[in-house]
């Protein structure tokens, strides 16, 4: 049945894009995890509510659009931890609420309202060859990202303070980190959803950290499990009526109730 499938384009395309996907994003999720801005990473998924508000009103395509509001929201949310100095997971719950309702306002109030589902669990078997080339650029940026920052973004989860006592230009690493992270979200968004990609950029990761004692293994495992995520979701959505969004995130929470039940969870050794 595959083979028979793989006729298709828009299924060779999804496949593509599940590869994207799969190669660099649990990869991410470890860091995303060590620097415990999973909450950060969900709040800019849900911005994607006012990226769809503006492409409704200006007629822009959705891809451009998420491009740029996911990191002028990245940055607003860093000026106003900045500013306030609330706990982050406060700020990013009002954050997420805030634009989730404001975008949904915005985007029942255009001309030709976005399908909400179609937002919240993607529709990759619609994803086009422009889609493919900006989640291959994003790929590039965020493996060139993990490279430069891997080891101060290290520091910095161990231990913020001393890492900035080293001369660690800690935030300055944050901000490069957030936006990188942001440009990351806002393409998987258009690919897999809202839901699924905070699913991908988490739960790989915290998977691997339940199994593994070092950061290099973890890093391996959450790659691993990303991708059995990816194919056995999409494998589901072609099997079932399922959208293949909520499939490959159902796929991602299985694994990682299986592996907290058969091991509890433990600190990673970086």
């Amino acid at each position: 049945m595959l083979v028979e499938w793989l006729e298709f384009n828009f299924v060779r395309n999804a496949l593509l894009a599940m590869a994207l996907l799969a190669a660099v994003y649990p990869l991410l999720g470890v860091f995303v995890v060590g620097q415990r801005v999973a909450y950060f990473s969900d709040a800019v998924a849900h911005s994607a509510f006012i990226g769809a508000a503006v492409a409704g009103l200006l007629g822009w395509q959705l891809s451009d659009a998420l491009l740029l509001t996911a990191p002028l929201f990245a940055l607003l949310v860093a000026w106003f931890q900045a500013r306030t100095r609330l706990p982050t997971d406060t700020l990013l719950v009002v954050a997420i609420t805030g634009v989730s309702a404001l975008g949904i306002a915005l985007i029942s109030l255009t001309e030709t309202p976005l399908a909400l589902g179609a937002l919240l669990f993607g529709d990759v078997l619609a994803i086009e060859r422009s889609d493919l080339f900006r989640l291959f650029g994003v790929d590039c940026i965020a493996l060139a990202m993990l490279l430069g920052l891997a080891r101060p973004l290290l520091r910095i989860g161990f231990h913020r303070e001393l890492a900035q006592a080293q001369g660690v230009p800690v935030r300055m690493v944050e901000m490069l980190f957030l936006v990188g992270l942001s440009l990351a979200v806002a393409v998987g968004v258009r690919t897999v959803g809202i839901l699924p990609i905070s699913a991908l950029l988490v739960l790989p990761a915290a998977s691997a950290r339940a199994l593994c004692q070092s950061f290099r293994a973890m890093l391996g495992v959450s790659a691993l499990l990303g991708f059995v995520s990816l194919t056995v979701g999409f494998l589901v959505a072609l099997w079932q009526p399922i959208p293949p969004g909520a499939a490959v995130a159902l796929g991602a929470a299985a694994l990682f109730v299986g592996i907290a039940l058969l091991k509890p969870m433990e600190g990673v050794a970086v």
